[in-house]
């Protein structure tokens, strides 16, 4: 059984509410943090996208990542669903390839990404295919100007 189950198991009981798996990964994410780190971090609310009844079979993939022993790569996934043409994988991929910066992507962000790709694909597509124009106040290799010729 796995983490979904269980907590559809602990909904029906009174003893959970819906979003408890992705609750119990935050705890996990967040104890490994240090303190100067917590104190930086920030997480959104996804009652209205992840949690919400409506995007179920994200939210079951995201509990099959989430039962995925560590360390969690998204294309261990078995069959995974696409919204838009993109995997979760490849939603990963595009978010970490184009922003140096991003030390971390954790997995409730890209389901949540794989919802707005859903509801709105043709500005999410835009944000996945995104690239600054100037890393770091400096311009270089990894910089669109730098891609479209502005500098040797």
């Amino acid at each position: 059984m796995g983490s979904y189950e269980k907590e559809q198991e602990l909904i029906a009981e009174g003893k959970a509410q819906r979003g408890q798996t992705a609750l119990d990964y935050f705890a996990e994410l967040d104890a490994a943090l240090p303190e100067e780190a917590s104190r930086l971090s920030h997480r959104p609310d996804y009652s209205k996208t992840l949690f919400a009844p409506e995007n179920d079979d994200v939210y079951r993939e995201f509990c099959a990542y989430v039962d995925l022993s560590e360390p969690r790569f998204f294309d261990a996934i078995e069959n995974p669903m696409q919204v838009d043409g993109h995997t979760a994988a490849e939603i990963y991929f595009a978010m970490k390839s184009s922003n140096d910066r991003i030390i971390q992507i954790d997995g409730a962000a890209v389901y949540n990404m794989m919802i707005n790709l859903r509801n709105k694909p043709e500005i999410y597509n835009k944000v996945l295919k995104f690239r600054p124009t100037c890393y770091q106040a400096g311009c270089g290799a990894k910089d669109a100007a730098f891609d479209a010729g502005y500098y040797d």
